[in-house]
């Protein structure tokens, strides 16, 4: 379509011919960027209310939340109350030691004490994520007024969907300056639509692995720019070296955040740069040969630099290389010096030969070979460490998990998924496609060799771990980038069009994959994790409030010990953290105790306070085969083993627990045991014996109390063989119990009697009908109440209790006392009163 305007002049008509689409089309790829961010924006809003409907429903400490400024969580007892998106252990680690390094004013969180009880364990992640998290959560603080320990739970929501803004509307715009408008639509719709690349940018799941994925994305596409010829003129040697050397300052940054992520790609990079050299090497380039000095050198200083930001002075001297290093500066540097000349002999160079030249090629190959040999020395993976999340595919509910991709293909299932993740190939592939074509300009076919070697390299990794599909996909878009970059309206002519179906291939199904759930509301169904966390957070609050000291010790299934450190503020031994293997070593020595005298030294030795049997984590079954060496993958749990069969020592004391109703958790079950000094033996058994009543374990509760038979002069053990009696219905039995017990109150046997198991008494004579004896004994129980002995009762005696005395009218004196036993009984008991 033409539009024609004829002017009159004293020269003749003068006709002005515009072209409509040569107008618009140029600026049509905003709408890409804008549509990608509008999409992503309103993902994460569906996302956050869902979060918050969920972090909202039972499970709570307490029915309307207290806020606390001098805790470092923001709230009271130390608990904490956000729902992390699929359980992501790495986030429940990323949002305590954020609340740390802002609680106690720490620049570089270096050691935390709630793992591998009661010496804590060094951190090794690196600060930058924290430090993001950390503004966001003062710029909560400082508009809200709210805790600033709280805000960092707030910031958890928006810290990853804004990263993901960033990149989409970042990579966009630099995309359009320096690509063209057809590289920057292409670019924002793979980074809003790859799979599994956008869950990396969930909300309430903070995580490291976004923040270096946008760093890896953004060290190839300063290369590119580097390497490419700008709209107007060639570019000239100087301000290419500026690119490049941009490419290193943001790969330092990468490697400061996890090196893991980015020295593969660094290498990939390698790769790339000399299969452009050999793409190119027939035609000269317009500002010549690339900079990798350049690259590699303010590569390295940055990495250097990031070194004494995050270690100096304490770990300089650390030989570990799973996180930021000096020597990886060096190899860096040293590799850009053998890049530079490996790259000038492949256009045909002569290679140097003086002795100076070869000794300087050879000790910068020493330099490079420092880092694999450092690592196979001292048995350090270094950036071939796995993180928690490494076999998971995506954050997505239900993601799959596998040892690799050939496993995932193996076992077959989770086809959406594994489509999801394996079509952005199809953009890779037609990039390569481009740059084998005769018909492409010799620049655009050295560029997009150049990048066709990180993302080589991605896939191969992420055919190693899952995990790193995300990274795949970032080059793979760079690798798009690099072939869509030029004038739009050349495309057509050049073939570039086939990568707009390509793109549109990986980012529909990937939109489809990541859309957000239906809004929450009480029609919204839980997740197995969802429901998980609610049942961990409530038990934790439940423990910590009846601890009654911070920073209770747990030993739990290392899954279990996160969350319960997490949300209850407790303390624990092992756990999957990279950085706890010592407490790991340590939960699998007590798991693997061969005798009860070995089992309580280790707990004892370590400050255990309570251990914690879930039903649904079979950690304490499967450890042996799963953790130990196949000779000793027969072991078995001696002292969970015991504790399920409820042959309990006495040096542990069984608490009920209930899992709360409406917690998507039917059907599960929790064990709960105390550890205490050694109790005589009536008295062990008569505490476990109400702990099965109160649970509904009747059948194992009168196998019990067939055991306190053997303590008939025994008050305590008679109150429990009576409450086991009347909970099976067995009147006469019952009957005759309670007479044996009066005529032993009669003779004094109550004289020393434990506070708690008087409490029993005195249920016992109410349900006897002895109104008068019950009523000394709970005005007795009131009076030496203690918050040491409320919180050492159950809930139900606790509540029977309370009962008990307002309906003598009787009441503990101390006013304190009496608000801390109503707050330790459960909502729904304590609204009765």
């Amino acid at each position: 379509m033409r539009l024609n305007v004829a002017l009159s002049s004293a020269g003749g008509p003068v006709v002005i011919r515009m072209s409509l689409i040569a107008r618009i089309l140029p600026r049509a790829w905003v709408v890409a960027p804008a549509c990608a961010c509008g999409y992503l924006a309103w993902s994460a809003h569906v996302r956050v209310e869902h979060v918050d409907y969920v972090s909202g429903l039972v499970g709570r400490a307490r029915a309307v939340d207290a806020p606390d400024a001098a805790s470092p969580t923001g709230y009271a007892d130390g608990q904490r109350e956000l729902i992390v998106e699929e359980r992501s252990e790495a986030s429940f680690h990323w949002i305590a030691q954020t609340q740390q390094m802002l609680a106690r004013g720490e620049a570089r969180v270096r050691h935390v004490d709630y793992e591998n009880a009661p010496f804590g364990r060094d951190v090794t992640s690196a600060s930058p994520y924290r430090w993001w998290l950390g503004g966001l959560a003062w710029l909560d603080h400082a508009f809200s007024g709210r805790p600033l320990g709280m805000c960092v739970e707030r910031a958890a929501l928006a810290a990853d969907p804004l990263l993901g803004l960033l990149l989409v509307a970042g990579a966009a715009a630099f995309a359009a300056r320096r690509f063209g408008g057809y590289a920057a639509a292409l670019l924002a719709l793979g980074l809003a639509g790859a799979f599994p690349l956008a869950t990396l940018f969930l909300p309430a799941m903070p995580d490291a692995r976004g923040l270096a994925t946008l760093c890896a994305l953004g060290s190839v596409l300063a290369l590119l720019a580097g390497m490419l010829a700008p709209p107007r003129g060639g570019p000239a040697p100087v301000r290419a070296g500026r690119w490049f050397a941009l490419a290193g300052v943001i790969g330092g940054a990468g490697f400061w955040v996890d090196p893991p992520t980015q020295a593969p790609l660094a290498a990939g990079i390698a790769l790339g740069a000399l299969l452009a050299a050999w793409v190119g090497r027939r035609c000269a380039a317009p500002g010549g040969p690339p900079p990798w000095r350049a690259w590699a050198g303010a590569g390295g200083a940055a990495v250097l630099a990031a070194c004494l930001a995050e270690d100096f002075p304490g770990r300089l001297g650390s030989w570990r290389l799973e996180h930021i290093h000096p020597l990886y500066g060096i190899a860096w540097i040293c590799g850009g010096e053998l890049l530079a000349r490996a790259q000038a002999w492949i256009r045909g160079g002569p290679p140097p030969r003086s002795a100076g030249a070869v000794l300087a090629a050879a000790l910068c190959a020493a330099g490079v070979a420092a880092v694999p040999w450092v690592m196979w020395r001292t048995g350090d993976p270094g950036f071939l460490a796995r993180d928690l999340g490494w076999a998971r595919l995506g954050g997505l509910p239900g993601a799959p998990l596998a040892a690799g991709l050939w496993d995932l293909l193996r076992r077959g299932g989770a086809a959406a998924d594994l489509w999801a993740a394996l079509l952005p190939l199809a953009g890779a592939g037609a990039a390569a496609g481009l740059m084998l074509r005769r018909a492409t300009p010799p620049g655009s076919r050295v560029a997009i060799a150049l990048a066709l070697g990180p993302a080589l390299v991605a896939v191969g990794f992420a055919c190693r771990e899952l995990a790193w599909w995300g990274v795949a996909d970032a080059a793979i878009l760079a690798l798009v980038a690099a072939a869509a970059a030029g004038d739009w309206a050349r495309v057509g002519a050049s073939g570039r069009w086939i990568l707009a179906p390509a793109v549109l291939l990986l980012a529909v199904p990937g939109l489809v994959r990541t859309a957000p759930r239906a809004a929450a509301g009480p029609g919204a169904a839980l997740t197995a994790p969802e429901a998980e966390e609610l049942v961990e957070r409530h038990l934790a609050h439940w423990l910590a409030r009846r601890s009654g000291e911070p920073g209770a010790v747990v030993y739990a299934p290392p899954s279990e010990t996160t969350t319960l450190c997490y949300f209850g503020g407790l303390r624990g031994i092992g756990s999957f953290a990279p950085g706890n293997a010592t407490g790991f070593g340590n939960a699998l020595a007590i798991a693997g105790a061969r005798t009860m005298e070995e089992a309580q030294g280790n707990l004892v030795g370590r400050g255990v306070r309570y251990l914690v049997i879930p039903s649904w984590d079979p950690f304490f079954d499967e450890f042996a085969q799963r953790y130990l060496e196949k000779r000793f993958a027969g072991r078995q749990d001696l002292l969970v083993g015991a504790l399920r069969r409820w042959d309990v020592p006495p040096w542990l004391r069984p608490v009920p627990y209930q899992i709360p109703l409406g917690g998507g958790f039917a059907g599960q079950s929790v064990l709960v045991f105390e550890v205490v000094d050694p109790q005589p033996a009536p008295a062990a058994a008569g505490r476990l014996a109400e702990y099965l009543v109160e649970t509904g374990r009747l059948d194992d509760a009168a196998a019990v109390g067939e055991r306190l038979r053997r303590f008939p002069a025994d008050v305590g053990a008679l109150c429990a063989r009576a409450q086991v009696e009347r909970a099976r219905g067995e009147s006469a039995a019952f009957a005759r119990t309670l007479d044996t017990l009066l005529a032993r109150l009669a003779a004094g046997g109550d004289r020393y009697l434990a506070w708690d198991r008087r409490v029993s008494l005195a249920i016992v004579l109410t349900q006897g009908g002895r109104m008068d004896l019950a009523r000394d004994q709970v005005r007795r129980c009131l009076a030496d109440a203690s918050g040491a002995r409320l919180r050492s009762l159950s809930t139900g005696s606790l509540y029977g209790l309370l009962v008990l005395g307002r309906s003598f009218g009787l009441e503990i004196a101390e006013p304190g006392l009496r608000a801390l036993a109503i707050d330790l009984l459960p909502a729904e008991l304590s609204g009765r009163l």
